[in-house]
């Protein structure tokens, strides 16, 4: 054989085994190309399955949250209403009763607690006078602001007994007739039973009630008073009993300021919209 023609056979052969090569090569790349093809197909298939069930999940998070927060929101709720109900029932009904001769109080009332009122407060130091120990902390701090003030407020009267509210109305007969009708209260319907109701006066009235609305003192109280919880009881006009402008009974600081904002006094009110105040009294 000519080497020309061998070399020549040499050349294609090489050239068979190159284009198989490229043939095996193109093959094994489509194959692989398909594979990757498929492999991604199945990868974005799994990742788009995932953040399916991601947002799935993310939703039902969600709406549990919110049921939980709703059922906190209830339970919140609950326990509020639980504890309004029992502060409720642990406050004394009768305090904020309308007594001057629209109901009557029991002889047998006392209220549940009664403290002495500091006698550097009282017009008689050497008198005891006593006040429901709830509200004692109430005038307390409206006798220091009326002393800051340059004033000389003083109590002169506070809880009285069925009793003794009794006897008063028989001195005050013996003294003054058929018009002690409305100059006091019969026993059972007077506010100072309750423990909560004061009498004031100043250290240059003294007893002398008749002078008490012409003082510096009484218009402080007309101006501040309901601040510390406190209420007028017979305004002038009132339909009870003759102008008391000393006579201030204690009804918590909500309808105290209620009152004195709408410029109503205690019995101008209904009693179902007074009882609304009873859980808040001595807030």
């Amino acid at each position: 054989m000519k080497n020309g023609s061998w070399f020549l056979y040499f050349l294609i052969a090489a050239m068979v085994i190159m284009l198989g090569s490229l043939g095996y090569g193109y093959y094994r790349y489509d194959l692989l190309t398909k594979e990757y093809s498929e492999i991604r197909q199945t990868l974005e298939e799994s990742l788009a399955r995932s953040e399916q069930e991601n947002a799935e999940l993310a939703n039902a998070l969600r709406n549990e949250r919110e049921v939980n927060a709703s059922f906190s929101s209830q339970i919140n709720e609950i326990a509020s209403t639980v504890g309004i109900l029992d502060k409720l029932a642990r406050t004394d009904p009768e305090l904020l009763q309308k007594y001057s001769k629209v109901y009557f109080l029991s002889e047998h009332y006392i209220p549940e607690s009664l403290s002495l009122i500091d006698s550097v407060y009282t017009h008689n130091r050497n008198e005891d006078l006593k006040i429901h120990t709830a509200v004692r902390s109430f005038l307390e701090k409206l006798m220091q602001e009326s002393i800051n003030d340059g004033l000389t407020l003083k109590v002169i009267s506070a809880y009285r007994s069925f009793g003794q509210q009794g006897a008063i109305k028989t001195g005050y007969t013996f003294s003054y007739g058929g018009g002690a009708n409305r100059f006091s209260a019969d026993q059972g319907y007077s506010e100072h039973q309750l423990g909560t109701t004061i009498d004031f006066t100043t250290e240059k009235t003294g007893a002398n009630f008749s002078q008490f609305d012409e003082t510096e003192e009484s218009a402080w109280l007309l101006e501040n008073a309901y601040r510390f919880g406190f209420t007028l009881s017979y305004p002038e006009n009132n339909s009870f009993y003759q102008f008391e402008p000393w006579h201030w009974r204690f009804v918590g600081i909500a309808l105290a300021t209620e009152l004195y904002d709408r410029n109503l006094n205690f019995y101008d009110l209904e009693q179902r919209e007074i009882n609304e105040y009873l859980v808040s009294i001595f807030d």
